[in-house]
């Protein structure tokens, strides 16, 4: 009786390693497939959350090259404005000039008006550098009518006086413009 039981125990304890190896087996096989729905989960939301961070990403880069481009833009504009600033500037001031000038000329201080006729010169020479060529002609020729008044004065006070005038309203037209 003794060998009988012996017999049967060691089946029995084989039955129980059996059913558990297979216990373990399923477990295992369970566990791994929560962990692959689990991992796709993951792995689902990642793509979603890389695609949405690519689209943001895009936008942004989009948005900032517009940024650029417009702050491109307006530095553009703003020398443009700059040396149009600077222009009207020099051309208030040569008017100036020519208007102190004349002045002096109607007072009959001529030495005054050639000096002050001189400035005016020099500063529309300053003034060529800044604009476009058609502008430039104009300053040019405003030069050129200025050192002729000069010598106009010497001969004719009441014509140099006339032309100080008109050269002074070309100057005030191109300041309005």
């Amino acid at each position: 009786m003794n060998n009988n039981r012996k017999g049967k125990i060691i089946p029995i304890l084989l039955l129980i390693l059996f059913l558990m190896a297979c216990t373990l087996s399923v477990g295992y096989y369970i566990s791994q497939i929560r962990f692959n729905k689990k991992f796709k989960e993951l792995s689902d939301k990642f793509d979603k959350l890389e695609a949405r961070q690519e689209v943001v990403t895009t936008q942004l880069d989009y948005e900032v090259k517009k940024i650029q481009v417009d702050l491109r833009e307006k530095a553009g504009q703003t020398e443009e404005e700059a040396k149009n600033l600077k222009l009207m500037s020099l051309l208030l001031k040569a008017k100036g000039e020519i208007i102190s000038g004349k002045l002096q000329l109607a007072n009959g201080k001529t030495q005054d008006c050639l000096e002050h006729i001189d400035e005016a010169i020099s500063v529309l020479k300053t003034a060529l550098d800044i604009p476009e060529e058609a502008v430039e002609e104009k300053i040019e020729d405003i030069r050129l009518r200025l050192a002729t008044i000069k010598g106009i004065i010497e001969a004719d006070l009441e014509k140099a006086q006339q032309e100080l005038d008109k050269i002074w309203r070309e100057i005030d037209e191109m300041i309005i413009r």
